[in-house]
């Protein structure tokens, strides 16, 4: 039965990492015409919107929420909800999807660091060599990046734009330690799910409110808004399906295969993307590959 629920596990995942990918690639078609506040602001509240109802139904009268589990699910939603996919966002419209994924996928290094130093959790001499190949991979990328000079940038924009994927990497790696806290509270994923989302919703509301940028209800007219409100069930789809297999699965299973969206956003870029929005180079390939073996080798050197 476990080896089953471990297979459902690894396969939820994968679908998590294929919807994450084409978020990406949603969010970048979007941004030329569009700007992130707006992407963040939709793609969050279509998140609301379809996952609040069915699941307070599902789980209604019992949600199993501690103040304990209010408070982490509420900080998941400002760190990896919010300021995650706002700097996200922004460097896909910077330097595009295919050089930001590889870069934010190094937060799996950063929970790893978190989870030794906040749980408790062993770390073993295998670790190192993924530390090196990670720093290495996001290295390459970042100096192929800068050389490369996507979209017609100056160099000074693009070294900017560099290091808003590390930020989103930052608020990414937080996440799971909350989340982590919250399901040992006893409170069931999606529940935790609807928590972190809503406050996201109403913490970046209020945060366009008192900046005085909240957006047109126009712009979901436009073909950015059709864009974000398609990453927006695309990202619905990656937190069920992530969250669901992280339930049933350990994270030593669930992590490696998430990271793999790097890979997939690279592939389908090649494929899909105009050359405009998007330059894949073999050195970039190289180099997603990279960080991808190494934050796998780094997430299953971990305990489960």
């Amino acid at each position: 039965m476990i080896e089953l629920l471990h297979l459902a596990g690894v396969l939820l995942a994968l679908g998590a990492a294929v919807a994450i990918a084409v978020t990406n690639l949603l969010i970048r078609k979007g941004t030329p015409g569009g700007g992130a506040y707006d992407a963040v602001l939709i793609v969050i509240t279509v998140e609301v919107l379809v996952l609040t109802i069915p699941i307070l139904w599902l789980y209604y009268p019992d949600y199993g929420l501690t103040r304990t589990s209010w408070l982490v699910f509420i900080a998941a939603g400002l760190t990896g909800t919010v300021t995650g996919q706002i700097f996200h966002f922004m460097s896909i419209d910077r330097i595009g999807a295919s050089r930001t994924a590889p870069i934010v996928a190094s937060w799996a290094l950063l929970s790893t660091i978190l989870g030794v130093l906040l749980l408790g959790e062993d770390v073993s001499v295998i670790h190192a060599v993924g530390v090196v190949l990670v720093v290495g991979g996001v290295a390459a990328i970042a100096w192929e990046t800068s050389q490369g000079t996507p979209g017609g940038l100056s160099k000074r924009e693009v070294l900017i734009g560099l290091a808003l994927p590390f930020v989103a990497a930052a608020a990414y790696g937080l996440e799971p330690i909350f989340a982590k806290i919250g399901f040992a509270e006893g409170t069931p994923a999606p529940v935790g799910l609807v928590v972190k989302t809503i406050a996201a919703l109403v913490g970046f509301t209020c945060y366009l409110w008192w900046r005085h940028q909240l957006p047109d209800p126009g712009v979901l007219r436009t073909p950015s808004g059709r864009w974000y409100v398609l990453a927006g069930i695309t990202t619905t789809i990656f937190l069920v399906g992530y969250y669901t297999a992280l339930e049933i699965a350990p994270v030593s299973i669930v992590a490696p295969i998430i990271v793999t969206n790097t890979l997939f956003v690279v592939i389908l870029a090649a494929l899909f993307m105009p050359r405009q929005l998007e330059r894949v180079t073999w050195p970039l390939a190289i180099a997603a590959t990279v960080v991808v073996v190494g934050v796998v080798i780094i997430t299953v050197a971990s305990p489960g």
